[in-house]
């Protein structure tokens, strides 16, 4: 059950990326619109708060706590050794 806050912490730390011009331009040659960067911005920070809240849901509170930090750092790094695989 602990998938779902792991998707969700890979999507959001993805999203979170294109919220950025820099890598907006890297992956599709050209910078989103504003609106697209504002909605990218909130939904990546949504799933992320949600990949943290499910995490202590599922598990508890104190354990909870712990594989939260886990999926998310799992997440970013996923997303940021991607960005800079893509980068090269």
């Amino acid at each position: 059950m602990i998938l779902l806050p792991i998707l969700a912490s890979l999507l959001g730390f993805t999203l979170l990326c294109l919220g950025m011009s820099r890598h907006q331009r890297d992956l599709f040659g050209r910078a989103m619109s504003p609106g697209r960067t504002v909605a990218a911005r909130w939904i990546g920070w949504t799933l992320v708060v949600l990949a943290y809240g499910g995490s202590m849901l599922i598990e508890g509170a104190a354990l909870g706590a712990v594989y939260g930090v886990g999926v998310l750092t799992f997440g970013a790094l996923v997303v940021a050794f991607t960005v800079t695989g893509m980068s090269r």
